[in-house]
């Protein structure tokens, strides 16, 4: 007898047959080896002397605790995909089922909050392998239904030398094929008001929201050439009336709405929850052809068409801020596989263009918008009449893999270019510090009432480029059967766009390309134990580029300086408070984007960048052991640190002296400047650090005797001295001092448990009538136990006179010191299958989102707190955050009833 081993990988999940044949040893044959998307195996074989015609066969997956994988995450498989609970059919929800993630769902089909080893919404989303992000703002670029989803591959952390782009989470979403049977399903979901509980903190108390939704789908998969060429074919259709949704419910206060009324403002424009119609449209087609026995080539199509009317968030927003939202997107992907008994060649080439664009509705306001600070938003909205031109991203991309003995070698390249035009909001805004003070500029006793006036001038839109390259060589190196390494180096040569000479400011003339962003990649697992209950140890280690964000170089280039495209600020006399700028607009006039000739203008706030700016890195360490307690469970116990370099971090460079101190150290500036063209000159660096440390805990089954689990539970802690101004709009606090804003990051959850559970309970019953009532039933979970979300407390006063009043915090109040309560939430999908024959069965299924109706809450609206404007003390005590008007709520109960015919 002899032992061998043999490691292989994977490009799509499947079950593998395996035969090992060599002179003077019998034929060894290993069935039913499941490998998931991506998926690195390694499969042991003990061969026996004798003829070689003699044929020893035998069933294995295996192990649950898999010997040959490196990186932390896991692969959903279509058994979870298809039946957890998904209410709102956004598959990128279900990236917050893997451990070491934060975030919150999304309502519809936006991206969620995904948040990963303590960095905000850093995702690297793909589709069949190709690139889905768009860099301008890190989302998905093309929206995804759940027709388009087979399996979906999820790494958090370790992820070898092949995966870029990110320091937070890859996520792999891999669309269905056809096979050699006709397969295919047709679905219809509703709800109907009397699915929906009342929303939380929802003002009317005669009525509940007249929501429903109907979603209708088509899924069919069939042989064109048997064994040969296959096509999947995919089509969804969503009409979807949501008004309960909590995001939508006015919190303007009873007796400011009042107020409005009595000042002239329409009842009308105050409901208790701004309605909104979606009608989405999803396609997708795939073909599957084998050219011959070593070519294999997959094209896909895929088209959404969506349309929202009222696309705006309720809160302080009143029906006039709405208009409607239109995106469409087409997508083109092609892949070549082509493989001999050593090598394995992949090629891909995609292509995708989306067009967004916001349009005005029958609600809309006129005139221009208006702000009451921290009590109502109406008038004109002033995102409306944006009409994007496509946004395009076109990939190509090579990998090779070579296995040379017990050596795995996989090296490729490639490039995503990223082609652009974007238009900017053409508004113009008042800003009024009380109701009083807007009413008196609407009576005319005081036309200049207003805190600020905003108008923006010229073309809005901005065209521009970026090409990011990658090259990439690893190796799966396994010297024993028992050791297996896994270590690489990637190069990424991010080519940013053009900046312009032109610029008035001279930074702003010349973007620095960092060409220097080599990232080592380290990996090691070890089988301390071997057996059918074998113990695992895995470490990782290795440096993660962040793809620069495009939108830093979309703003330089906007907001230059340059008459082009100019935004002007025009002070008021806040109510006879201070003395309003040359040429400040009586309410409710404005320039209707042309200035009177000699007009004195306030000086232009723009952005810039550091001549020395270079790429965010992260360096990750991982850990971990795993033990399989049975063939199909295992436990596993782990530690993630990340530690962040050269984050972004923004500030205004213009004021240069200060002329006092507040009592905490920070400088409040006087009126000099260091470019008295400017008022605000917002500059992007790169100098700030993060760190992010995790225990995590995983309890997992893959399918066994109808039951697969997932249990995570994450104990993690969050902190930079960079608010994230990429995401959140955020600024230094003390634009000479970084340390003053050391804290807690956004990303900070301290506890997150999550459960995902598919369960398709079998009683071998005597009685016939008992054991059809008791089968052919699945119930499938998911549960969320969170502790809060960070949230900070700012001034309602600029008190350094930087000219950014939405980050300054109260003297003694450090930056996310403030804590969302506990989450709470069990989402639930009950199932009954009536089967006709072995090939046709009917599923009656019904989804609950928030079963118990518990009342979390996730956010707070007003965040703003009374503070001395002199001193920076706050005056009296914090708020009670948890009032009604203040708090964002999770979502309530909602039900959905669904029939699936499949075949």
């Amino acid at each position: 007898m002899t032992a061998a081993f043999i490691t292989f990988s994977c490009c799509r999940s499947a079950t593998y047959h395996i035969a090992v044949e060599a002179a003077n040893f019998k034929k060894l044959v290993r069935e039913g080896v499941i490998l998931a998307t991506g998926q690195t195996a390694t499969a042991d074989f003990n061969l026996e002397a004798g003829d070689v015609k003699e044929i020893v066969t035998f069933s294995s997956d295996t192990s649950v605790a898999d010997a040959g994988k490196t990186d932390l995450g896991r692969v959903m498989n279509v058994r979870e995909v298809q039946n957890l609970p998904l209410v709102q059919r956004n598959p990128y929800n279900f990236g917050l089922l893997q451990a070491n993630a934060t975030g919150r769902p999304s309502r519809g089909f936006a991206f969620p909050n995904l948040n990963v080893n303590g960095y905000l919404r850093r995702v690297n989303y793909q589709l069949d392998g190709s690139t889905n992000t768009t860099y301008n703002n890190r989302s998905r670029f093309m929206i995804v239904s759940d027709i388009y989803v087979s399996e979906i591959q999820l790494i958090t952390n370790g992820f070898a030398a092949e995966f870029g782009d990110t320091p937070g989470v890859i996520m792999n979403v891999v669309t269905p094929s056809g096979t050699n049977a006709l397969h295919g399903a047709v679905s219809y979901r509703v709800r109907r008001p009397p699915f929906y509980s009342r929303p939380f903190f929802y003002p009317s108390p005669e009525d509940v929201p007249d929501s429903k939704a109907d979603d209708f789908t088509v899924t069919i998969g069939a042989p064109i050439i048997k064994d040969r060429w296959y096509f999947f074919f995919g089509y969804e259709h969503i009409n979807r009336d949501d008004k309960a949704a909590a995001a939508r419910l006015l919190t303007i206060r009873p007796e400011d709405r009042a107020s409005l009324i009595a000042a002239g403002l329409p009842a009308s424009i105050f409901p208790a929850a701004i309605p909104i119609l979606e009608r989405e449209v999803f396609y997708i087609f795939r073909s599957d052809l084998q050219l011959n026995e070593r070519n294999r080539l997959t094209a896909r199509f895929n088209h959404s068409d969506l349309n929202s009317a009222n696309f705006i968030q309720g809160r302080l927003n009143t029906l006039e801020r709405s208009s409607n939202s239109t995106s469409v997107d087409y997508a083109l992907a092609t892949q070549l596989a082509s493989y001999t008994p050593k090598v394995f060649n992949e090629f891909r080439f995609s292509f995708g263009q989306r067009s967004p664009g916001f349009r005005r509705n029958e609600f809309s306001g006129t005139g221009p918008s208006v702000v009451i600070s921290n009590i109502a938003n109406f008038g004109s909205p002033t995102g409306a009449d944006k009409i994007f031109p496509p946004l395009r991203v076109t990939q190509f991309q090579d990998n090779l893999t070579r296995t040379f003995g017990t050596h795995v070698v996989k090296f490729g390249g490639g490039f995503s270019l990223h082609n652009y035009t974007e238009r900017a909001a053409v508004f113009s805004q008042y800003t009024f510090s009380s109701i009083n003070a807007y009413v008196n500029a609407r009576n005319g006793s005081n036309s200049r009432s207003y805190a600020r006036y905003v108008e923006t001038f010229g073309d809005p839109e901005t065209k521009y480029q970026a090409t990011y390259w990658n090259f990439f060589v690893q190796d799966d190196w396994k010297p024993t059967r028992r050791l297996k390494f896994n270590y690489g180096l990637r190069y990424d040569l991010y080519l940013i766009p053009e900046a312009n000479a032109t610029s008035l400011f001279p930074l702003s003339r010349k973007f620095n390309a960092d060409k220097n962003d080599f990232a080592p990649r380290f990996g090691v697992v070890y089988a301390l134990r071997e057996g059918t209950r074998p113990t695992i140890l895995r470490f990782g280690a290795g440096i993660y580029y962040d793809a620069p964000l495009l939108a830093i170089y979309r703003d330089i280039i906007r907001f230059n300086g340059n008459p082009k495209f100019s935004s002007y600020t025009f002070s008021g006399n806040n109510n006879g408070a201070t003395t309003p700028s040359p040429n400040a607009p009586a309410f409710p006039n404005t320039f209707s984007g042309f200035l009177p000739a000699g007009s004195v203008l306030p000086p232009q706030d723009i952005f810039t960048i550091a001549p020395d700016f270079e790429t965010m890195y992260a360096i990750h360490s991982n850990i971990q052991i795993e033990q399989a307690i049975t063939e199909n469970l295992s436990f596993a116990a782990g530690s993630v640190h990340s530690a962040g370099r050269q984050v972004p971090v923004y500030r205004n460079v213009n004021p240069i002296n200060s002329v006092r101190f507040l009592s905490d150290g920070r400088p409040v500036f006087g009126t000099e400047r260091l470019d008295a063209r400017f008022g605000t000159i917002t500059i992007a660096e790169s100098g700030g650090v993060s760190g992010y440390d995790a225990l995590t805990l995983q309890l997992k089954q893959r399918f066994s005797r109808g039951l697969q689990f997932s249990l995570n539970y994450t104990f993690s802690k969050a902190i930079n001295d960079t608010p994230d101004g990429d995401i959140e709009g955020l600024f230094l606090s003390d634009p000479t001092n970084r340390n003053l804003d050391k804290g807690f990051s956004s990303a900070d959850q301290r506890h997150t448990f999550v459960t995902s559970l598919v369960f398709q309970p079998q009683f071998n019953l005597l009685n016939k009538m008992l054991r059809y009532l008791f089968n052919n039933n699945q119930f499938g979970i998911i549960a969320t136990a969170n502790s809060g979300e960070r949230f900070n407390i700012i001034s309602n006063f600029d008190l350094n006179g930087d000219g950014f009043s939405n980050s300054d915090r109260p003297i003694g109040i450090k930056r996310n010191s403030g804590k969302t309560p506990p989450q709470f939430n069990t989402d639930l999908r009950y199932s009954r299958f009536f089967k006709f024959t072995d090939r046709y069965k009917l599923e009656v299924f019904g989804e609950f989102q928030n079963l118990f109706n518990v009342n979390r809450i996730v956010g707070f609206n007003n965040v703003t707190v009374a503070t001395n404007q002199t001193t920076g003390e706050l005056i009296g005590d914090l708020p009670d955050f948890k009032l009604r008007n203040q708090s964002t709520a999770q979502e309530s109960r909602q039900f959905q009833l669904g029939f699936k015919f499949i075949f």
